[in-house]
């Protein structure tokens, strides 16, 4: 899930998240990214909007047995595995975080999945693998950790001719500038829906659909912030009165009216 972080360098990314895992899993989901809910009736939990939004995304990659996938920024697993299960492909998970790649491999094994899919510590900025050597890429949530145009260059790079990506983004809704100030979010200032084609095409990514998806995900904040106020008492506790402040500035700026939207852009390396 997007947060704002106290900085951007992967160190200060990963640290961050060695907190916050434990805080999403308790208050959240083992999905670290947005809910989908169908329409404003739509009276999904957290954990069904999350699968939903996890199986969305794997049915922009028309994977199956033999190929495989990149997952970068792949939280604690859990959607690496669903795509495994459900399309018999392989999957290697990168994170900063090595708690999360810790995490990640536990529940590959727990799964029996272990020889098909894995997590190594990574940055997504110097992939470690070579000119393309991957079928597909997914990036949930992850490229607003970091600049867009050279991820997406290495998610590029390392795709076969024609091999595909899907990920999603924040996206400004409105006229203001997109800044970190704005949006309380990353210091990466977030694009707009009309930047993508521009951004893709800079990568070698040519779009095969790019879908503002706000409305069914706006719900998400809302969801999260409810989380917060039911474990506060706890959550000081355990981590003290700091972390309920950040997770409060990381709830606030979104809600049904919010100017920060979400995109999936589905697309394939150009040949």
């Amino acid at each position: 899930m997007t947060t704002q972080t106290p900085g951007t360098t992967p160190d200060q990314v990963s640290d961050f998240y060695d907190v916050y895992n434990s805080l999403l899993r308790k208050y959240w989901d083992d999905n670290f990214h947005f809910g989908y809910w169908l329409d404003d009736t739509d009276d999904s939990s957290v954990a069904v909007a999350t699968d939903r939004f996890t199986d969305i995304m794997i049915g922009k990659l028309p994977v199956g047995p033999g190929a495989r996938v990149l997952d970068v920024g792949c939280g604690i697993g859990k959607p690496a595995v669903r795509l495994a299960q459900k399309t018999g492909a392989s999957v290697v998970g990168i994170s900063i975080n090595q708690q999360q790649v810790d995490e990640g491999n536990a529940r590959a094994a727990a799964e029996g999945l272990a020889g098909r899919v894995s997590f190594r510590p990574a940055n997504a900025l110097e992939l470690p693998f070579e000119d393309g050597s991957f079928d597909a890429v997914l990036a949930f949530e992850s490229i607003c950790h970091m600049p867009r145009l050279p991820a997406l260059r290495e998610m590029s790079r390392v795709l076969k001719p024609g091999g595909r990506i899907a990920l999603t983004d924040l996206i400004k809704l409105d006229d203001s500038d997109g800044s970190a100030a704005d949006a309380g979010f990353e210091t990466q200032a977030l694009p707009r829906y009309s930047d993508y084609p521009a951004l893709t095409a800079a990568a070698r990514v040519e779009i095969d659909e790019l879908t503002d998806v706000s409305a069914h995900t706006n719900r998400t904040y809302a969801a999260m912030a409810e989380g917060i106020t039911r474990g506060t008492d706890e959550i000081v506790e355990q981590f003290g009165p700091g972390v309920v402040n950040v997770l409060q500035a990381v709830a606030a700026p979104l809600g049904p009216s919010a100017s920060v939207g979400c995109l999936i852009m589905a697309g394939h390396k150009a040949g």
